[in-house]
């Protein structure tokens, strides 16, 4: 077209791509950097192995009638005492209750696992109807219906609360392996996390405790008003408002690495656009209710969160939207030079950045290890796939921006889970 100077519109994107790829390179430092001091630290920290709070694992559930016998059989399996297990069905229109039921009768005549059904009104109703009327423990730890732990998982948890500071501690949550393709490529980017969640924690910049197996002290719980309602993402949300009114120097939320869940792969990309997009738009109303949060001058919230870490989540969103115009850019070098040598040093810095990742996850066997080393450069194609996801995610959120204060307006976020296939066991 006549007036554009294209020589010019080349050089400034590719300054905008190695702009961005410094950035993205600091970040994957920052991190690496993080998880090994985390991991220093903890190694320096004191088991005591008297500290024995009680504990309740809360298992809300919904249409889970596929997986909940082997959810279940998981949870007589935890070792830990004292424990209390509630599993609350959030009125299932298919067979969940029943089939709860039919399991207990065969499984659990003593009556280990307590349940009961209520009506519907969302996974964070369901959460707080359980933990206000039947919780008995110090520490509250909560499940999804589709998740499963290590019999040593709670107590693993546990230890971390033996520091008084700490409030509220994230599992180390795993995709079970089902599989298929798009299973392994959540499976890496679980494990890809794991060590984002360890710098978080070394940090002190987490504010992020996910669903699945996250702890919290029942003290905590009651200072905040437990779970609100009205958001996509509960989990996020309580975080949230444990930081804003509890700040971050004299407590901690922080990632228990050793204690280890398992949760299903999403089975579909079209059920896995509607979980990003979930998480996305819930994390979106999250930070419009805390938004004093950010560049707080507040003394109990430290720089490195409110000044930093949280900005600079909410300027990644922003970047994201770049992503076709850079991939399309570079694909367009390689391919216009004839150079396709030209996407080796982002092929390398990925694999290396995989292979630590791998490499660092404690409770991987040797045997998966391997496995995620020799797939280390086959992952750099695969993680685009995702990017594909995260990116229509993005998209359908600002799209949905204009009513983010009406959405808040809600009183209850209805269950959004994606389709249940046949688990293993």
């Amino acid at each position: 077209m006549l007036g554009i100077d294209w020589g010019h519109v080349v050089e400034a994107a590719t300054v905008v791509v190695l702009v961005l790829a410094m950035i993205n390179m600091l970040r994957m430092t920052w991190y690496m950097v993080g998880a090994d001091l985390f991991m220093v630290g903890r190694a320096k920290e004191k088991v005591d192995p008297s500290f024995k709070p009680s504990v309740t694992v809360v298992v809300p559930m919904h249409n889970e009638g596929v997986l909940v016998g082997r959810t279940l059989d998981h949870l007589l399996k935890i070792d830990y005492s004292p424990l209390q297990i509630i599993v609350v069905d959030d009125g299932s229109t298919d067979d969940t209750a029943q089939q709860i039921a039919a399991w207990k009768m065969v499984n659990d005549p003593d009556n280990v696992i307590e349940a009961f059904t209520t009506a519907n009104g969302g996974k964070a109703h369901a959460l707080n109807t359980a933990i206000r009327t039947r919780a008995t423990g110090e520490l509250i730890m909560c499940l999804d219906g589709d998740s499963i732990l290590e019999p040593d998982a709670v107590a693993k948890s546990v230890a971390h609360f033996a520091d008084q500071r700490v409030v509220a501690t994230a599992s180390n949550v795993n995709i079970k392996p089902n599989g298929t393709l798009l299973g392994m490529i959540q499976r890496f980017e679980y494990l890809i996390c794991h060590q984002m969640k360890k710098a978080h924690s070394a940090y002190n910049v987490e504010y992020i405790i996910g669903g699945i197996g996250s702890t919290f002290r029942r003290s905590t719980l009651d200072e905040v008003g437990l779970y609100d309602t009205n958001t996509m993402t509960e989990d996020i949300d309580l975080t949230m408002k444990i930081l804003a009114k509890g700040g971050n120097k004299d407590q901690r939320v922080k990632f228990a690495h050793d204690s280890v869940a398992y949760t299903e792969a999403v089975p579909s990309f079209r059920s896995l656009v509607k979980q990003r997009y979930r998480w996305k738009y819930g994390r979106m109303q999250t930070f419009y209710k805390n938004w004093r949060m950010f560049f707080s001058r507040d003394e109990k919230h430290t720089k490195g969160l409110s000044w930093f870490f949280l900005p600079f989540a909410f300027w990644q969103d922003l970047a994201y939207f770049l992503e076709p115009m850079i991939v399309t850019f570079i694909m367009g070098v390689a391919i216009y030079f004839r150079s396709p040598e030209t996407l080796i040093p982002a092929l390398t810095i990925i694999s290396i950045f995989v292979v630590m990742n791998v490499l660092g996850t404690t409770h991987l066997s040797k045997k998966d290890k391997l496995f995620g080393v020799l797939m280390a450069p086959v992952m750099y194609v695969f993680f685009y796939a995702l990017s594909v996801v995260e990116y229509a995610a993005l998209v359908k959120s600002a799209i949905r921006l204009p009513g983010l204060r009406k959405s808040l307006g809600q009183e209850r976020v209805t269950w959004t889970s994606p389709e249940r296939v046949r688990a293993s066991a």
